[in-house]
C-alpha cells in the first residue's frame, strides 16, 4: 500500500510538473529589441548580426528581423537572395515558414521590406490573422532583434517606441553623438517605458569606448533624466570590414578578434541587464511578446 501510494504521488507529481510546463509555454514573451541609430553608417546592421549570432551561441533561441524599411540589407551583408520578406506575410500571400530563412549559428532571418504601414490598411479579419500567425514566433524565440532605420523618422520612432528595449548605436564623432542625443531626446518626449542600452561603435581604443559611452550617458542623466544603461564598446577593428567585405559576420570567421570580444561583452552586459524578466524594486516587468509588438504597431499607424 505504502508503494502505491508513493506511485500515485509521483505520479501526481508528474502531471502537475507538465501542466505547469504547457501553462508557462503557453504565457511564453519572446523580449523584443530594438536596436537604432541617429544616423547611419555608424555600424548599427552590423551589430544586429554579430549580436543576434553571439546570443544564439551562448543558447538563446534568437529571430532577426530587418526593420530597415528604406535600405535594408541584412540579406546583403550575408551574402543571401531572400524569395519573399515580410511584405509577403502581411499581404496574405505567404506564411511564416515560407518567409523566415535559416541563417548562421541557429538565428532565423526575416528579410526587410515594406508593407508594415499597409497593415494599419487591413481588414479587421485579416490583421486578427497576421497577429495570429505572428504570435507563434513567441513559442519559438526568446529575442527578437530588430535592425531598424536610423534617425526619428515616423517609421524609425513607430517600431523603437513598440519594442520592450532599444539598443542606440553611435560613434565618437561629434555629429553621431549629437544625433544620438536626437534619439534619446525623442524617446523621453515620448515617455518610453522599456529598458535603454547604448554601444559605442568604431571607438580607437579602450579609453574612448568607455569615455564616450559614460559621457553620452551621463548627459541623458543630466538633462532628460533618462536612465540609459551603457553596454560598452567596439574596437575599429579590421576584422569587422572584413566580414563585410566576405558578407560573413566577424564573430563567425574572426571569433578571437577585439570586436568579437566585444560583442560577447556587450551580449553578456544585455542578459545581465534584461534577462527574461528585469526586476524593478519588487515589480516584475515581463516582456509584451512579438504579438504585442506588431499589435502596437498597428495602433500606432491607425
Amino acid at each position: 500500500m505504502k508503494d502505491q501510494a508513493a506511485r500515485l504521488r509521483e505520479m501526481a507529481y508528474q502531471v502537475r510538473q507538465q501542466i505547469e510546463n504547457e501553462l508557462r509555454q503557453q504565457n511564453r514573451h519572446a523580449r523584443v529589441i530594438a536596436i537604432s541609430s541617429g544616423k547611419g553608417g555608424v555600424g548599427k546592421s552590423t551589430l544586429a548580426l554579430n549580436l543576434a549570432l553571439n546570443l544564439s551561441s551562448q543558447g538563446k533561441k534568437v529571430l532577426l528581423l530587418d526593420a530597415d524599411m528604406g535600405m535594408a540589407n541584412l540579406d546583403i551583408m550575408l551574402g543571401i537572395v531572400p524569395k519573399y520578406n515580410l511584405f509577403h506575410l502581411i499581404q496574405g500571400k505567404k506564411n511564416l515558414d515560407d518567409i523566415i530563412i535559416a541563417g548562421p549559428q541557429g538565428v532565423s532571418i526575416i528579410p526587410g521590406g515594406s508593407g508594415i504601414q499597409e497593415m494599419a490598411d487591413l481588414p479587421a479579419e485579416d490583421i486578427k490573422r497576421l497577429l495570429a500567425e505572428l504570435g507563434r514566433l513567441d513559442y519559438y524565440y526568446d529575442y527578437m532583434l530588430l535592425d531598424t532605420g536610423a534617425g526619428i523618422s515616423q517609421n524609425v520612432t513607430t517600431f523603437l517606441l513598440a519594442a520592450d528595449d532599444a539598443i542606440i548605436v553611435t560613434s565618437p564623432e561629434p555629429t553621431a553623438l549629437t544625433d544620438a542625443y536626437g534619439v534619446l531626446k525623442s524617446m523621453h518626449r515620448s515617455s518610453y517605458t522599456g529598458g535603454i542600452y547604448l554601444v559605442v561603435n568604431r571607438a580607437n581604443d579602450d579609453s574612448e569606448g568607455i569615455f564616450v559611452g559614460e559621457k553620452l550617458k551621463m548627459v541623458a542623466q543630466k538633462y532628460l533624466d533618462l536612465e540609459v544603461v551603457n553596454l560598452g564598446y567596439i574596437i575599429n577593428d579590421s576584422a569587422v570590414m572584413e566580414g563585410i567585405r566576405r558578407q560573413q559576420p566577424f564573430v563567425e570567421i574572426y571569433p578571437h578578434s577585439r570586436a568579437a570580444r566585444n560583442i560577447a561583452h556587450i551580449a553578456r552586459h544585455l542578459l545581465e541587464s534584461s534577462g527574461d524578466i528585469l526586476l524593478t524594486g519588487t515589480q516584475e516587468i515581463r516582456p509584451n511578446g512579438v504579438r504585442n509588438f506588431f499589435r502596437r504597431i498597428v495602433n500606432s499607424l491607425k
